[in-house]
């Protein structure tokens, strides 16, 4: 597995400063009431944007599609304006009206595919995104410009982002612990799970889980907030296992996937690692495949 090279560290003074966010002003009845028909026209305004932001891309300008400073910039700014889109059905029509365009030249086409795939899939992405890639993989199944075999290789990927998903209950499955005895995720008791997959030959592992461990400020957080660290290898390497316990604090949860049912019935997508989940008390997910700087953003903010 590769390990993700990107920063995302908040310190905890910025954390802190997250605190003081400020309660809007109360607004007259008047006001609001004149600031509904408002509302209700800038998000319309927004989809109306959004279906149309490829209107005046050429498709078939190969040079234009394939400069990083046109066609990729088109894209990153496209997905930017999609990820503030919360109907699924809105974000579905774009990206298909945006693919229909593409089909004109089948380059274009395989181009923007494959940069969907990096910004949105890839794991060393930072724009990683399993809802926004849901929509680009619907397209590539339902589409007519592939063979059935081509469609194929995506139905596999199609069944993991779908897996897990914020809202839905996290796949249950059994771990052995250090003392040999096993335990199933869905028995651990704790207001909030933080669920770490990690590789003991990944260095990035090793930094977040350091940082978990020895900052003080985040111990005491998580404590008092009755969080419980999961952190599991599903490699299958159990001398590797064992070796690397002494990285863990003895108050985590240590696991190892002795049967390596994790990776062989595909129960999680770990594309990289570490992968993270936060789950609540109900062991429902929270945040999916995510950084550890937005596990501490979930807790830190305002209600």
């Amino acid at each position: 597995m590769k390990s993700s090279t990107l920063g995302f560290w908040l310190s905890i003074g910025i954390i802190v400063g997250l605190l003081w966010a400020c309660d809007g002003n109360n607004k007259s009845k008047k006001e609001s009431n004149e600031t509904i028909p408002q509302k209700a026209s800038s998000i319309s305004a927004a989809d109306s944007s959004l279906l149309h932001f490829w209107d005046k891309f050429d498709m078939n300008d190969s040079t234009q599609v394939k400069n990083p400073d046109k066609g990729e910039q088109q894209l990153a700014d496209f997905l930017g304006l999609l990820s503030k889109t919360p109907d699924s059905a809105t974000r579905d029509k774009a990206v298909d009206l945006m693919l229909d365009k593409a089909k004109s030249n089948r380059t274009s086409f395989d181009h923007f595919v494959k940069l969907y795939e990096r910004y949105l899939y890839d794991g060393n992405s930072p724009m990683r995104n399993d809802i926004l890639y849901e929509s680009v993989l619907r397209y590539m199944i339902k589409t007519d410009l592939l063979s059935d075999l081509e469609k194929e290789a995506y139905r596999p990927v199609y069944k993991l982002v779908l897996r897990n998903k914020v809202g839905q209950p996290a796949e249950d499955f059994s771990y052995e612990l250090a003392n040999g005895s096993k335990q199933k995720l869905s028995e651990v008791k704790a207001k909030f799970t933080l669920l770490i997959f990690y590789d003991p030959d990944c260095s990035h592992c090793k930094e977040t889980i350091h940082q978990l461990r020895d900052t003080p400020q985040l111990v005491q957080a998580f404590s008092e907030l009755q969080l419980q660290i999961v952190a599991i290898d599903p490699w299958g390497d159990r001398s590797k296992w064992k070796n690397y316990m002494s990285e863990m604090s003895e108050k985590w949860i240590n696991g190892f996937d002795s049967d390596s049912k994790i990776l062989s019935f595909n129960l999680y997508d770990l594309k990289a690692s570490p992968t993270i989940y936060l789950l609540d008390e109900n062991k429902n997910v929270l945040l999916k495949d995510t950084y550890l700087q937005q596990v501490i953003q979930f807790f830190v903010q305002p209600n």
